[in-house]
């Protein structure tokens, strides 16, 4: 707890896990817990996430959340001037799961107002990249490099450097972590009819800037938000699937993972199959959901929870059978 002598918050008991995979787990057994991921989660239409997630959380079956940008909202709310109660009501209710295991960020483009000032004071994340807005951890058997979109990290740029070295480095500890997952915010791969131009126009330019280094280093997945839905590709390269399946896969994987809840709601809107092949899933329902993710030592389990049920709306299994 903290406070003073005269005011003390509620005892809290914060809980971290062990950064690698425990022995070698090739098959999950039913208590093993998850890490969470988020994206685009406000003050409002966010009720049935943070209830479900904090269900979970304090259940102990979700032992950390990520949370991949898109923070509050508080620049939808009086934007030109203080809105720091914005920040302080976010805060107020996620402590409810934040307050118990590690929640871990990084930027979009909701919390570039006022120069970051919000997400830098409320959300210092390790800087050992020498920046707040990227940096990467080891959880749980997954390595997750969390990058920002919001700056720039085209070649040549301190933030690309970075990325690179950590995505190298990483892959050369599959040994004791396994799975390498990347987070940003803007989407690499997306199929949303209604933001189209950011699928056609400003994904390929994003994608130039890593999508080699990515197959390079052979990251599993790539998780963001900006599109307020759900869904997932095949394993992709270059703008097509390497395969149908998720087993030995050849490319990453590529997951929207926006539709936890703000203000802005829920989009359901995709192009037809026949124009996105690549595409193995995706929801247009217009209830909030969050994804969950647990790694053995050969597989990477993810599961999409419906945040009003709290039932399991997608799931899927990457397999990496021994060499």
């Amino acid at each position: 707890r903290c406070g003073n002598p005269s005011t003390f918050s509620n005892v809290h008991k914060f809980t971290v896990q062990d950064p690698y995979v425990v022995g070698s787990l090739k098959q999950f057994h039913a208590d093993q817990p998850w890490i969470g991921v988020i994206c685009d989660m406000g003050i409002e239409k966010s009720e049935n996430t943070i209830a479900s997630l904090s269900k979970a959380v304090q259940a102990e079956v979700v032992q950390a959340v990520v949370h991949g940008g898109d923070i509050s909202y508080a620049d939808d709310y009086n934007p030109f001037t203080n809105n720091a109660y914005v920040w302080q009501t976010y805060f107020d209710s996620v402590s409810q799961f934040a307050s118990y295991v590690p929640y871990m960020t990084c930027p979009g483009n909701h919390e570039s107002q006022f120069d970051f000032a919000g997400y830098n004071n409320w959300l210092p994340m390790p800087n050992a990249s020498g920046s707040s807005f990227y940096h990467s951890f080891d959880y749980m058997g997954v390595h997750f490099t969390m990058f920002s979109t919001e700056h720039n990290f085209s070649n040549g740029s301190a933030q690309h450097s970075w990325i690179v070295t950590d995505l190298r480095q990483a892959n050369g500890n599959r040994e004791k972590v396994p799975w390498i997952v990347v987070v940003g915010h803007r989407p690499l791969y997306c199929s949303d009819l209604v933001l189209l131009k950011r699928c056609t126009e400003e994904a390929p330019v994003f994608r130039s800037y890593v999508e080699a280094v990515f197959n390079e280093y052979k990251v599993d997945v790539y998780i963001n938000g900006h599109n307020h839905q759900y869904e997932r590709s095949y394993p992709m390269v270059n703008g097509k699937a390497t395969q149908k399946d998720y087993v030995n896969p050849k490319a990453p994987v590529y997951i929207v993972d926006g539709a936890a809840g703000n203000t802005e709601s829920i989009d359901p809107t995709f192009l037809p199959e026949a124009l996105a092949p690549w595409r193995a899933h995706h929801s247009d329902w217009l209830g909030t959901s969050w994804l969950r993710m647990r790694a053995g030592q050969q597989s990477l389990q993810l599961q999409l929870i419906n945040s009003e049920t709290d039932k399991v709306s997608d799931e899927f299994e990457i397999q990496r059978t021994a060499d």
